[in-house]
């Protein structure tokens, strides 16, 4: 039985016994619990609940009560049949079942996507960068890579340390036939929309006209420079 006092109160209840996995995802500064709070969190979990037919009044009686225990390769998730409340008895709508890991990485993904708005970029100094503006008024460096996207936001940074933490879920991602390993982050999403992509294989040919173009303008400029001097040159002889 854990007695860790961090993270959320479905990763840390007193009187569930929780996986060698689970508490090895939890650590003594409570920040780095990265996998507990970027993939398997309350939010995430309240999307997969709705998408398995609860209404949002009974996710929101429930939610407050969930246990969620992370093994290796699943996810184990209850929310009791009752409660209690102001000394009564109150029945609600419970669950008792595991979870497949993908399903927490697909909802991830999904949730990102939609927060994802291409309007918040604007072109960095260079055709690999793009700048994002968060909501608190701070700019983040947008990186362009061949096979990914970067962010300098703490959630992108967040979500690349919680995959690093499970094998199992970076499995999931490698193999997602949407992300195929790009971490998830709205501002990564972002840069796809903002290019017309939808996934990592259009990502990759959109990356490759866009180099090319700037290679063509480079080129260009060159050119015209050195058009600018012929005939320049002064004689000495």
């Amino acid at each position: 039985m854990t007695t860790n006092k961090f993270s959320a109160k479905a990763h840390t209840r007193p009187e569930h016994n929780y996986s060698v996995f689970h508490q090895g995802l939890l650590h003594e500064n409570n920040s780095e619990d990265y996998a507990l709070r970027h993939l398997y969190s309350l939010e995430n979990t309240k999307v997969l609940l709705q998408k398995w037919g609860w209404s949002d009044e009974q996710v929101k009686q429930g939610i407050d009560h969930a246990t969620i225990d992370v093994y290796k390769h699943q996810v184990w998730l209850r929310i009791p049949g009752t409660i209690e409340k102001r000394k009564e008895t109150i029945k609600i709508r419970g669950i008792s079942r595991f979870v497949s890991k993908f399903d927490y990485v697909d909802t991830l993904i999904k949730r990102c996507w939609d927060k994802a708005d291409p309007y918040k970029l604007e072109p960095g100094d260079n055709w690999d960068e793009l700048i994002a503006r968060g909501n608190t008024g701070d700019f983040y460096e947008v990186k362009l890579y061949k096979h990914e996207i970067t962010c300098t936001c703490h959630a992108y940074s967040g979500s690349e340390k919680a995959f690093n933490q499970d094998a199992v879920a970076t499995k999931h991602l490698m193999l997602h036939p949407t992300t195929q390993g790009q971490i998830p982050d709205k501002h990564t999403f972002a840069a796809w929309k903002y290019l017309g992509a939808e996934t990592l294989n259009q990502y990759q040919y959109c990356w490759l006209e866009r180099r090319d173009a700037a290679m063509r303008e480079m080129q260009k400029w060159g050119d015209d420079f050195d058009d600018d001097n012929d005939g320049d040159e002064i004689l000495t002889w």
